[in-house]
């Protein structure tokens, strides 16, 4: 088993970063390795926070 040193939500801004700022929520989960269960409410979290957008299954980083 891998552990991380970033937190869950770090590593989803930090792995959106690193591609763009954009990926589709089914390659964010494979590049992640983690399950839409655990996945979802995390980018719940940073969207209500303002930090992504989501439309359609597009989850991109949003701009200040």
């Amino acid at each position: 088993m891998t552990t991380h040193s970033q937190s869950p939500r770090d590593r989803v801004l930090w792995t959106l970063a690193a591609h763009g700022g954009k990926m589709e929520q089914s390659r964010l989960r494979r590049c992640m390795g983690v399950e839409y269960a655990l996945l979802n409410p995390i980018l719940d979290e940073l969207m209500k926070e303002g930090k992504i957008r989501i439309s359609d299954e597009t989850i991109s980083l949003a701009v200040r």
